[in-house]
């Protein structure tokens, strides 16, 4: 979470800049709050973070405030804040540099790969600030997307149900993996997989299902969300499927096949293959 950081439109304002300068320090500005909203997720810097960085966005925020109304934000008072901005990013980005060099960061880093779950416990909080450590571990259980894609009106946005089907057996045969194609470097370096300890905690009518007697990793808990997450490349553990009696995605209701008439059609081509699902609640 970041703080929203706006300014008094230019326009409405009699001052000595164009409105394209003040939306540049306004996206500097959202930029170093985007910062703050990250560095405060790494245990070494959360607390600088809140007493140093957090504070330091509001006052350049209000200063700039006041100077738009003021009428007094012309071209110097642009560029000393945009300096000020400038130097505050970089002393903060350079912070998350030294938090990735560190031998606790790589350390994590090679736990993860390796698979030593049982050190995680204790790496992964040293890491990151706002995560604890879930024990006894619960059950977990994970989305299945039915979407094929793109949303366009007179087209199923859903893969059929032998598609489905298809999907779900690779994911039992292969494990889960984290999706990292856009994520930032800790996300690709510490990757982990989102899940929940109830099938309504996903977003998903599709769940898979590993025991808490068959979990092979030690889950965490996000504290600002009511997620769970388990450090690890790839999630190979026993899993059962689940499918919810109801979906509450209103495309299903656009489709001329509706999620029930799917629901018992993607049963079929999963007993086909031998997989049973099971119900879970909406």
């Amino acid at each position: 979470m970041r703080p929203a950081i706006a300014l008094p439109h230019a326009r409405r304002q009699n001052v000595c800049v164009s409105a394209e300068q003040i939306i540049a320090l306004e996206a500097a500005l959202a930029d170093l709050s985007d910062l703050y909203a990250v560095t405060r997720n790494f245990t070494a810097l959360q607390s600088g973070a809140e007493a140093e960085l957090l504070p330091r966005i509001y006052a350049i925020g209000a200063r700039l405030r006041s100077l738009v109304r003021a009428g007094n934000l012309d071209d110097a008072a642009i560029d000393r804040n945009a300096t000020e901005i400038l130097a505050c990013a970089t002393q903060w980005r350079g912070a998350l540099g030294e938090i990735r060099g560190s031998p606790l960061y790589q350390r994590a880093v090679h736990d993860v790969a390796s698979a030593r779950q049982a050190t995680l416990a204790e790496v992964i909080p040293q890491v990151f600030a706002r995560v604890r450590v879930v024990q006894p571990a619960p059950s977990l259980y994970f989305p299945v997307s039915p979407s094929g894609g793109r949303r366009r009106p007179g087209s199923s946005p859903f893969l059929s149900p032998a598609d489905c089907a298809d999907k779900i057996m690779q994911l039992l045969a292969d494990g889960i993996e984290p999706d990292v194609e856009t994520a930032e470097w800790w996300e690709r370096e510490l990757p982990s997989i989102v899940c929940a300890d109830t099938p309504a905690g996903v977003e998903s009518p599709i769940v898979l299902c590993v025991a808490a007697a068959a979990v092979p990793v030690t889950v965490f808990a996000d504290i600002d969300a009511a997620t769970l997450r388990v450090f690890t490349p790839r999630l190979r553990a026993p899993m059962s499927v689940l499918l919810a009696r109801d979906a509450t995605d209103e495309w299903w209701e656009a489709y001329q096949d509706s999620y029930h008439v799917f629901r018992v059609a993607l049963q079929q081509h999963l007993a086909a293959r031998g997989e049973i699902a099971g119900a879970a609640e909406s």
